[in-house]
């Protein structure tokens, strides 16, 4: 009875054989630094595959910590810095409010009564509070040394009304402890009037 198999004369190719010759022709290149060195095979796949992939050690830090144990850099010193550059989107560029001189014994700043009225277009009492409250704590920022303050009481006094230009609060300390600072605040307008005073106690965090 005649086999219904292909020629037995044709000797069977090596499965290696097999592998590298089906698919040589549509199988990519592999090609190296002086040029090709031979094909993706389906064997090539299938020992990829097999092979086991390696993790990095969580336990091990890759870079060097940036702010190791004992540096000077302090993680409230750090958030001190983004605190002095990170004002806008807050409610002082809301009200347009400008930092004129920052410092610990003497904090300005300033703010258009434009966009801060009240219904019957004197500046409003709430934005007169925010800018005593705003320069009592960039002063309490600049003295605090690395902490954060935290305002923990605020008391405003209004004096007089204003409809335009822009007001002033200067901010001088009445107390500087190690962990309140008090600040009293005069808010003044473009004449030199006074239209409000207040007082901030900030806790240091």
């Amino acid at each position: 009875m005649k086999s219904s198999r292909p020629d037995d004369s044709v000797s069977a190719e090596s499965p290696a054989e097999t592998v590298g010759s089906a698919d040589s022709s549509n199988s990519p290149a592999i090609v190296g630094p002086l040029g090709p060195v031979g094909r993706v095979t389906a064997a090539s796949y299938s020992g990829a595959s097999a092979a086991a992939v390696a993790f990095p050690d969580p336990a091990r830090r890759p870079y060097p910590d940036p702010r190791p144990a004992g540096s000077a850099v302090s993680a409230s010193s750090a958030l001190h810095a983004v605190l002095e550059d990170s004002e806008e989107g807050t409610l002082m560029e809301t009200l347009g409010m400008e930092v004129v001189t920052r410092d610990a014994d003497r904090t300005e700043v300033r703010m258009p009564v434009e966009g801060a009225r009240q219904v019957v277009g004197i500046l409003h009492g709430g934005a007169t509070a925010a800018l005593i409250e705003t320069a009592a704590s960039v002063a309490a920022r600049a003295a605090a040394d690395g902490a954060i303050p935290v305002g923990a009481e605020l008391t405003v006094s209004h004096l007089r009304s204003v409809t335009r230009g822009w007001v002033k609060a200067t901010a001088t300390p009445l107390h500087r402890g190690r962990r309140t600072v008090v600040y009293q605040v005069t808010v003044t307008d473009e004449d030199e009037r006074t239209i409000a005073v207040g007082t901030l106690r900030s806790l240091l965090t």
